[in-house]
């Protein structure tokens, strides 16, 4: 009697040992995380003086829907749009750009950007169109490329909705290499750069009220 129940416990451990292993052996192999990459946050971001600052709704920028999410945005050629391959951006580029300039306008100590909510009025209302946000290889495959930033800008007055200003900027940098960590850097830049002029456009139309 003991050895027969030996034996069936023997042969059901087998078997479970057996289906285990089918189990494991058909699920397919877990694919390395992608790597997430966000834009620079500047350091050192003065707090506000005592005095009033101008300020300033910032939208949250429209994009083409290739532009709209968190893809690390590539083009070979300059017309078509592909993604890198394991990786992307921490959040949308909409909302990374938004970040930056509102980051960016802190820095400068001049206006004070916001995100637009239900009880808050501001003086004016910045809308950004996002034209490209991509790194294009103008030189093939194996080249470096160079990260493009495009911004269409208008800023209006929020009570009388009157067109303050329209501006549009580019700007451009040449990553180090065909890599995804040398776009991203290169982006980051162009991206920098793009956020200074923005700020000295706004800073040009209404200043501060110092």
């Amino acid at each position: 009697m003991t050895q027969k129940i030996t034996f069936s416990i023997g042969v059901l451990s087998l078997i479970a040992v057996m289906s285990l292993s089918a189990c494991v052996s058909v699920l397919p192999k877990a694919k390395p995380a992608p790597t997430v990459y966000r834009l620079s946050i500047p350091h050192g971001v003065p707090e506000t003086p005592g005095k009033l600052l101008n300020v300033v709704n910032i939208e949250l920028p429209q994009a083409p829907r290739a532009l709209s999410g968190t893809d690390i945005v590539l083009s070979p050629d300059g017309r078509r749009l592909t993604a890198a391959a394991g990786a992307s951006w921490a959040e949308p580029i909409p909302r990374q750009l938004r970040h930056t300039l509102i980051d960016k306008l802190a820095g400068d100590g001049k206006l004070t950007g916001i995100i637009p909510s239900g009880g808050t009025r501001a003086p004016y209302r910045l809308h950004i169109d996002i034209r490209r946000f991509e790194a294009v290889f103008d030189n093939g495959a194996t080249s470096a490329p160079f990260a493009i930033v495009t911004l269409n800008l208008t800023l209006t007055d929020t009570n009388s909705r009157r067109l303050v200003g329209a501006h549009s900027v580019s700007t451009n940098v040449r990553a180090r290499a065909a890599s995804v960590s040398a776009i991203v850097d290169a982006q980051d830049t162009a991206t920098e750069k793009a956020m200074h002029e923005v700020s000295a456009w706004l800073g040009s139309l209404i200043g501060d009220n110092s």
